[in-house]
């Protein structure tokens, strides 16, 4: 099994709270989101794969599950792993971990599909980037 590895950075900004203080949902989105362009990325599934619409990616499912309060000016890193690499399929999970506490505030888990760009349908994955993905894979069991 692999290791989580780091996929974003970045701070909480007061436009990111919401009427309570905290970060709203939409903030805790956009640092997931931020992730998985890195994860691609490592995976073999480059900016300019995509630009030249050899592949295309497409979500079918997201679930978040919001465990710590964060707040304006926390610290905050993402790390990812990969949960499953099916021929079509991708599912991977992000966990955004307050760097001054160590808790990990909030975890997403993916699923994605590879999508044939002029099709429109699924299609299989680079054998590459199968490969690249196995090799991230990680216990699915969720950090405390």
């Amino acid at each position: 099994m692999a290791d989580m590895f780091d996929t974003a950075r970045g701070t909480v900004h007061a436009w990111q709270c919401d009427h309570m203080g905290h970060v709203n949902v939409r903030a805790y989105g956009e640092f997931f989101e931020e992730a998985c362009w890195q994860l691609y990325n490592r995976i073999g599934i480059t900016p300019s794969m995509l630009r030249s619409t050899a592949i295309h990616m497409a979500a079918v499912q997201q679930n978040t599950s919001y465990k710590r309060e964060l707040l304006a000016g926390d610290v905050v890193s993402v790390r990812s792993g990969v949960l499953e690499m099916r021929d079509k399929v991708l599912r991977f999970v992000h966990e955004l971990v307050n760097d001054e506490t160590g808790e990990v505030c909030a975890t997403s888990e993916f699923t994605v599909v590879c999508l044939d760009a002029k099709a429109r349908k699924s299609r299989a994955f680079p054998q590459d980037i199968l490969e690249h993905a196995r090799k991230l894979i990680v216990d699915p069991t969720p950090t405390k």
